[in-house]
């Protein structure tokens, strides 16, 4: 069992309580799909070298300084992520003891740092087309240090409700380095586009079958990396046809 299969776990949404606590975190490029949402009071995650960037920032919502209407409001669009096709807005429910300002400026520390060639990127790690793929990529520490003092990670990817549960003692660095990905990391990280056209000509997967996509997708994508594949359909294709046949053909 791969590490990515033993961190999300399926979730059940008819067991899950009322959403009156912890936080949404939201994608504002995508906000205006969601006009009512986007009228709540939210904070934005801004690292120092994108303050003049802030409005594009993802946002944290602290869901219990809403009002129930507003609650209601964003416990629509959280249940709407499950199975939409556009782009997330309500990208992530974060359950977790810290303050506000703790988890502020947790998100933001992350959000910017050297890439492969050590030239600053902007990682949007807090995406689930991204973040199910890191997932099956770093390494236990650097998950555990992403996460930080976050309690529980969930989020809406390929149709299903995950759980990211990170129990015990939480890590929260100084700094990011811990739970930044290693320059060896960032050519798989990079081709999180590539696995989420993969994911979508895929047919509905059980949660089985979810379960085990990241890694299956990385490795499939790895296994092209050293062919003669020319362009990204093609890529795309052939790595179709790899993961159908290690996840459909059982």
């Amino acid at each position: 069992m791969n590490a990515a299969t033993t961190l999300m776990l399926s979730v059940d949404e008819s067991a899950a309580p009322p959403l009156t606590r912890g936080f949404l975190l939201i994608e504002p490029t995508m906000l205006i799909h969601a006009p009512d949402l986007a009228a709540l009071d939210m904070r934005p995650c801004t690292p120092r070298v994108l303050a003049h960037r802030e409005e594009l920032m993802p946002h944290l919502i602290d869901l219990a300084a809403l009002d129930a209407q507003s609650q209601d409001i964003a416990a629509a669009h959280w249940q709407d992520e499950v199975t939409t096709e556009r782009p997330p807005v309500a990208c992530a429910w974060l359950n977790t003891e810290a303050s506000a300002d703790t988890v502020v400026e947790h998100i933001a520390r992350h959000l910017v740092g050297p890439g492969a060639d050590g030239r600053p990127v902007f990682w949007r790690y807090y995406d689930p087309r991204v973040l199910s793929l890191a997932l099956a990529i770093l390494e236990p520490d650097q998950r555990r240090a992403l996460l930080g003092p976050i309690d529980v990670w969930r989020f809406a990817w390929a149709g299903h409700r995950w759980s990211v549960d990170v129990p015990g003692a939480k890590v929260v660095p100084e700094d990011q380095s811990t739970g930044w990905p290693r320059p060896d990391q960032w050519p798989r990280l990079d081709r999180s586009e590539v696995a989420e056209q993969v994911r979508q000509r895929l047919p509905a997967l059980t949660s089985n079958q979810a379960t085990r996509l990241p890694a299956a997708i990385d490795q499939a994508l790895h296994a092209l990396a050293d062919q003669d594949v020319a362009g990204t359909d093609a890529l795309v294709e052939h790595a179709v046809q790899r993961v159908r046949q290690e996840l459909l053909a059982e």
